[in-house]
């Protein structure tokens, strides 16, 4: 008679553990699979978009806001056991890893690239300035650092080299920009778009 096999109850994609977080994730592969990644993260999306339409029904004291609050304190409680915001941008940098294809800095390098920018940054010494908004990884352009001066930036940040700051208050010269996780909304750290 063959011997039962012992299945292992999978860990939920949003609990942390010593395989997912940490230095050593971010150097090499990841624990969660990407349909996971994918699925968690859309769900934070879907969670953020209904909390700002109830957060309108409460705030305009609609006929339906008592409802509304309800729901609100149900929706906030779903966002608050997926992680909440750490929870959520832990998945999207899982999605941004080489073995899932990396950030959109690749498409962006090679576009650069097509467009001979690396030579004429070299031919007249100086280095194009990035303002990367929605950074993740601080060292996203370390490969192109003879020629990219990159200025990486998040609404919460996770990384002491990417400074914290609302691009919507942005000040200074203006550079190329590019974005990982462009903030569609100054009150709402969720709800950011894919790159184009």
């Amino acid at each position: 008679m063959p011997k039962a096999r012992k299945t292992k109850r999978k860990t939920p994609v949003t609990v942390a553990g010593p395989s997912t977080v940490g230095p050593s994730s971010q150097a090499g592969g990841t624990s969660s699979h990407p349909q996971a990644t994918r699925t968690v993260i859309r769900r934070f999306h879907v969670l953020i978009k209904r909390r700002s339409q109830l957060q309108n029904v409460v705030s305009a004291h609609a006929r339906n806001a008592s409802s509304a609050q309800i729901e609100l304190g149900t929706v906030e409680r779903e966002i608050e056991e997926l992680g909440g915001l750490e929870a959520y941008q832990h998945m999207s940098s899982i999605g941004q890893s080489s073995d899932r294809g990396g950030g959109s800095e690749k498409i962006l390098i090679g576009w650069l690239r097509e467009l001979q920018v690396p030579q004429t940054m070299k031919e007249k010494s100086c280095q194009l300035r990035l303002l990367e908004v929605g950074a993740l990884k601080p060292d996203n352009y370390s490969s192109c650092g003879g020629w990219i001066s990159v200025s990486p930036i998040d609404l919460h940040s996770r990384h002491p080299s990417i400074q914290e700051q609302d691009f919507l208050l942005h000040q200074g010269k203006p550079p190329s920009l590019t974005r990982d996780n462009y903030m569609l909304d100054p009150d709402n750290p969720y709800n950011r778009s894919r790159p184009s």
